[in-house]
């Protein structure tokens, strides 16, 4: 069993219309299949499911680094997609930020609560950190 302590996580919650679950799940499939080889390189752990609410999809990550994660943000691709993922939300996609057990707590300053200036909205739907 692996225990991460010396990282980060985060959880992003997305309130999907349900009228465009099919369309979500297109645009979700393109990101993960863009975005395997950064998890494979970055991640320490990932998990992507639908949560109690059928129309309501979650990601549970934890990063090697900010500096990875960063990289991936920046590429059209996933820019492209997420923006089309927001598209078809209720209301703002949001993450919770964790502090691992072992490292500082600079990652809630780098995330503050409130709107994300890391992620492109789609309208009005955009990213909101807790």
């Amino acid at each position: 069993m692996s225990w991460v302590q010396n990282a980060n996580c985060f959880l992003s919650r997305f309130t999907v219309h349900p009228e465009r679950r099919e369309e979500f799940t297109t645009a979700l499939n393109e990101l993960l299949e863009f975005a395997g080889p950064w998890y494979e390189e970055g991640c320490n752990f990932a998990f992507h499911g639908w949560a109690r609410n059928p129309n309501q999809w979650v990601a549970i990550a934890s990063w090697k680094s900010e500096e990875i994660l960063a990289r991936l943000r920046e590429t059209p691709e996933f820019q492209d997609i997420t923006v089309r993922m927001l598209d078809c939300c209720a209301q703002d996609m949001t993450m919770e930020e964790f502090s691992g057990m072992k490292v500082d707590r600079g990652v809630f300053d780098t995330y503050p609560p409130g709107r994300s200036e890391v992620h492109l909205p789609s309208g009005d739907v955009g990213v909101a950190f807790l």
